[in-house]
């Protein structure tokens, strides 16, 4: 009778507790990285903006807030089509707290995603809901100040920001 050495056996446990331990590694590392980063912002933010007083800080984060939402939704919305009416309410929410200079930024930015949602539903069948979306561009586009707001200024709105985001991928 011979005896056989089955070492694969072996390798397995050797290779699962190795892989497992990299993993917990590497997800430590991680945690430690983002911890590091959260510190530093913090302690550089306080000493950056120690000039500020609070009200001022306060105006400075609602506006770097706003525009921020507002670049953000350019990209993203048109890029994903089924973003885009979650983009326009988180605009919108945006828009209620945000500083009187930085509206007319979020209220052109909100009438150029109906522009561009309006289009798409027309596109894909949904006459009713592209008229509902062409309304709501039309009355934030005349509370600028937008004299022709008809649907060849609307389609063109539309397309010219469907441009600038092929222009511009994610």
């Amino acid at each position: 009778m011979q005896v056989v050495s089955d070492n694969s056996s072996v390798k397995l446990p050797i290779l699962s507790t190795f892989f497992a331990t990299v993993l917990v590694f590497a997800g430590c590392g991680y945690v430690g990285f983002e911890a590091a980063g959260y510190i530093s912002y913090r302690c550089k933010e306080s000493v950056s903006f120690a000039s500020l007083g609070p009200e001022e800080a306060r105006q400075f984060r609602q506006v770097t807030q706003s525009l921020w939402g507002c670049a953000s939704s350019g990209v993203v919305g048109v890029a994903v089509p089924k973003l885009i009416p979650q983009q326009i309410s988180y605009l919108q929410s945006l828009r209620a707290t945000a500083p009187e200079d930085v509206r007319p930024i979020l209220d052109l930015q909100i009438a150029t995603d109906h522009a561009v949602l309006a289009r798409f539903d027309e596109q894909s069948g949904k006459p009713a809901d592209g008229a509902t979306h062409r309304e709501a561009a039309r009355s934030f586009l005349r509370s600028l100040g937008w004299k022709d707001v008809s649907d060849g200024v609307l389609n063109d709105v539309a397309e010219r920001a469907l441009s600038l985001s092929s222009e511009f991928p994610l």
